[in-house]
């Protein structure tokens, strides 16, 4: 069964996509937004972490607004980054 608010919404949608459709949606902005594709990430390395550290890592990443594995995934490209500038 559908609710109002999902019919409400289907039929924003609806209506969104019609004025596409017509050519009116770049009516209201002509702005230009730039987007950056990235390589898919396609490996998977299992980290194990004690109780407390994996605790500590979720804070820190929910400080930033972001998961903890996307945090975990960011030192380590940074750090493989220094690295890599420290041999050059």
């Amino acid at each position: 069964m559908i609710t109002s608010k999902a019919s409400r919404k289907m039929t924003d949608f609806r209506k969104e996509a019609k004025r596409i459709e017509q050519g009116d949606a770049w009516d209201e902005s002509d702005e230009v937004v730039k987007v950056d594709v990235k390589k898919p990430l396609d490996k998977v390395i299992p980290v194990r972490l004690s109780a407390d550290k994996w605790e500590a890592l979720r804070k820190e990443a929910n400080k930033l607004g972001i998961g903890p594995t996307t945090l975990a995934r960011m030192w380590i490209l940074e750090r493989l980054h220094l690295k890599s500038k420290a041999r050059v």
